[in-house]
């Protein structure tokens, strides 16, 4: 998987505020310098974790990196959630 593209896609053409890379953050005018930081290819299959830890912040969304048993994969949460999406969440694993 390429972070950068996965990322722009959960972006939906939306502009992004900032990236948190592994705790450095880029804001506004440094955003093109994080996309190049994760712009490589990583093998998000089970095993070792191989994809940097992100937290990206667009209009709407907020995208997280997410780890369980070793597979990698990005999701997105709103960033001001109703009602209604809070019930797609509820449950747990």
């Amino acid at each position: 998987m390429n972070a950068k593209e996965k990322v722009l896609r959960l972006c939906n053409k939306e502009d992004i505020e900032a990236i948190n890379i592994e705790g450095k953050l880029y804001k506004k005018n440094k955003i093109e310098e994080a996309l190049k930081k994760i712009d490589y290819e990583f093998n998000d299959g089970y095993g070792l974790p191989e994809g940097p830890e992100i937290f990206v912040w667009c209009k709407n969304w907020i995208i997280i990196s997410v780890c369980y048993d070793g597979s990698e994969w990005y999701d997105l949460v709103p960033r001001n959630p109703t009602e209604e999406e809070i019930g797609r969440y509820e449950g747990g694993c």
